[in-house]
């Protein structure tokens, strides 16, 4: 029996515990009404530090003497709902407000105007709130009364909100308790890639744009947004590669208009006006807008080695679109560099020894779409076909030659240099030297990535042209030897004959 008390005291100890610990409003019940009660509206789903704040539409009073509830409109709003601004041309009486089903058209089309009356109107709210890191925001001690909800600082995309701290019937009398609502919002981001982090001159990078659609409402009055991209000087846009797609599908020219006018905010701008939202979005509200693009890395100027090479993309929306311009931006950007292939090139075995005046092309091997299309050629002593990037270059007194303005290939394709002279006196490279290198390999190089190529001096024979021509090659000097010996011995037979 002592061991069955024990355990049921140790039950009641833990549930007292848990109660102890557990929110109080969990447990709260609702209180009886009095003149002058109140309570609180939680909102919940709400964005971490978003500013919101309520404004009393209806003034809700208790008479104790009659327990009857009376309800007017609050004097910062009666105008509106009289119908008699130009913010709204319906009248409505409080009943008729109270009729209006939740999330209706009508309620909707109603409220939409709020937020601009309450702007221009400069109408101070009863409360504001700040959301908390779980999503929360508390309006304590609010009067009884209904209260429109919006954002003052956000970037998400917020739907209309009103909630009411109204009394209800318990029995033979009226109670109030707290509220708790869920917020409905949207929050739009914007991405921007490339398909390489480093790029070759005269050579396209492609990019990519993603934006969540916003979600407007047709009773919102500003439903426009645009995504503005700027590229710096270095890089060159093809305007005809812009696409513009949603879940993999063009979208109509007519449902945007398009900017390819080059501006000091923009290189290409896609608007979307709320005329065209209306006609062509309506249905893409948090779908993802995909606008992709190839640009050249041109070879002026600006363009320099290991300097980074940053686009931006500016995504303007409506953040709350019942106000007119209250709009918000959100930015991304993205990098490419370009770096240099150093040759350091020394006489063999001796690294303090310069050559110089030996010159270098550079090429890479050939894509099968250029091979097909008959754009490449055989690298020189690769056997490899490729693409011709730049030639001519000639080591100076240090035996230094640098291309520069070239990507990282990385193990996607290859670098060849190929020596097409070399030092006097030395001999010319039989093979082409291939070249790998990635970004981080020139990380602490300033960009640059050095190979190191060796000379030898001396006689060389010729070896172009294959097996055969090697042979003739040997037989022709073969000959010139045995033509010789034949000089030599008929001259001393000469002279033997004279001697006699």
């Amino acid at each position: 029996m002592k061991t069955k008390a024990k355990k049921l005291v140790t039950l009641i100890l833990t549930a007292l515990l848990v109660l102890s610990i557990l929110p109080m409003n969990v447990f709260a019940a609702p209180r009886d009404v009095v003149e002058g009660s109140k309570a609180s509206i939680k909102v919940e789903n709400a964005v971490k530090d978003d500013v919101l704040a309520a404004y009393k539409v209806v003034d809700t009073t208790y008479d104790a003497t009659k327990n009857t509830l009376n309800h007017a409109w609050n004097s910062a709003f009666a105008d509106y709902f009289a119908g008699t601004t130009s913010y709204n041309a319906t009248a409505y009486t409080v009943e008729a407000f109270a009729a209006l089903t939740d999330d209706s058209n009508d309620l909707k089309t109603l409220l939409a105007g709020l937020p601009n009356y309450i702007a221009d109107k400069t109408i101070t709210p009863v409360k504001t709130e700040t959301v908390d890191a779980d999503g929360n925001a508390t309006f304590a001690n609010l009067a009884m009364g209904e209260y429109f909800i919006r954002p003052t600082s956000t970037t998400s995309v917020y739907q209309l909100m009103l909630q009411k701290v109204e009394p209800t019937v318990s029995g033979s009398k009226y109670v109030i308790d707290d509220v708790t609502f869920t917020a409905k919002h949207k929050e739009v981001t914007v991405d921007k890639t490339a398909d390489k982090t480093s790029v070759t001159k005269n050579e396209k990078v492609t990019y990519t744009i993603k934006v969540d659609v916003p979600t407007y409402a047709s009773q919102a009055v500003d439903k426009s947004f645009y995504v503005a991209d700027l590229l710096p000087d270095g890089l060159t846009i093809v305007t005809s590669s812009i696409k513009v797609q949603i879940e993999g599908e063009d979208v109509a020219a007519a449902a945007y208009t398009l900017e390819t006018t080059p501006t000091a905010e923009y290189t290409f701008k896609l608007n979307v006006s709320t005329a065209q939202y209306a006609d062509h979005w309506s249905a893409n509200g948090g779908k993802q807008l995909v606008i992709t693009y190839t640009a050249t890395l041109n070879d002026n100027d600006t363009t320099e080695v290991n300097t980074k090479e940053t686009n931006k993309v500016t995504f303007d929306y409506s953040n709350y679109p019942y106000v007119a311009n209250s709009h918000k931006q959100k930015y991304d950007t993205v990098d490419v560099t370009t770096f240099a292939i150093k040759i350091d090139k020394y006489v063999q075995g001796q690294p303090d020894q310069k050559l110089a005046d030996a010159k270098f092309d550079l090429y890479r091997t050939a894509t099968t779409e250029e091979i097909a299309a008959g754009s490449s050629v055989m690298i020189p002593h690769a056997n490899v076909a490729g693409i011709l990037l730049e030639s001519g270059l000639t080591t100076n007194v240090l035996g230094v030659a640098t291309f520069e303005k070239y990507e990282a290939n990385g193990d996607r394709y290859a670098y060849y240099l190929v020596e097409t002279k070399a030092p006097t006196g030395y001999n010319l490279l039989s093979n082409a030297v291939e070249v790998h290198f990635t970004d981080a390999e020139v990380a602490g190089t300033n960009g640059i990535y050095t190979v190191e190529i060796e000379n030898t001096s001396g006689i060389q024979l010729p070896i172009t042209g294959g097996t055969g021509t090697v042979i003739f090659t040997v037989i022709g000097i073969a000959l010139m030897v045995g033509a010789v010996v034949l000089f030599v011995l008929s001259r001393k037979k000469s002279k033997s004959k004279e001697n006699e």
